[in-house]
Parts: C-alpha cells; structure tokens; sequence
C-alpha cells in the first residue's frame, strides 16, 4: 500500500503531465514562466480533491464546542477548499493569459475549464 505522500505525489505528477499536454504549445519565456503554473495548478488540483472529498462527507458546517455550548461554523475544511478554488482559478487564468489575443490551447478539456472559470471568476 502506497503510503499518503507518495500517493499524493504521483496524483500531482498526473495532473502536471495533463496541464503540460494543455499548454504544450507555448514557447520561450512564456514555457518556462507556464512550468511554474502547471506545477502551482497541479498541487491545488489534488488538494482540493481531498478537501472536498472531507465537506462531501461532513459538510461545510461544523459544530464546535464552546464551553458549556456549541456554536455552527464553516467548516475549516469548506473555507480551504474554497481558497484553493479561487487560487486555482487565478493560476488558470494567468496561464491563459500566457496567450497572444484571441488564442489559447488547442485542447478540448480548455473549453470546460474556460467554462468553468468565466461562470467563478464573477
């Protein structure tokens, strides 16, 4: 059994060579500037799984204790997957941006993801 690490670390390096494939066509300063993305981009990726897989299970509420009483929150877990998201979200955008006008990748999953992007980027 592959122990949490390394499982991690071979779930991003799947998710670098899927960006690397996207943004493949890119060239000179602006290859070298994508490669930094990517790897960003890849690490949110698998972490945001993780966290969502946690708010899927336990919600995004979460009751703590405060003395004699308990208070609701937002869950730690929710506020984190949400940050990522966001952050995820501005390392796509700059790597499209990486693009002269009017161009991008020439791949079909870009299109769900610029989807995606224009409908949380409001």
């Amino acid at each position: 059994m592959e122990s949490g690490v390394f499982a991690k670390d071979k779930e991003i390096k799947k998710e670098i060579t899927k960006l690397k494939k996207i943004f493949g066509d890119l060239e000179g300063r602006n290859k070298e500037v994508s490669l930094k993305l990517i790897d960003e981009a890849a690490f949110l990726v698998v972490e945001m799984r993780g966290l969502k897989q946690h708010v899927k299970e336990f919600g995004s509420v979460d009751e703590m204790e405060q003395g004699e009483y308990t208070i609701l929150r937002t869950s730690p877990y929710y506020k984190n997957y949400l940050d990522a998201a966001k952050t995820y979200t501005t390392i796509f955008k700059q790597l499209l941006d990486l693009y002269p006008k009017g161009e991008g990748p020439k791949v079909n999953e870009v299109d769900e993801l610029q989807s995606f992007l224009k409908k949380h980027s409001k």
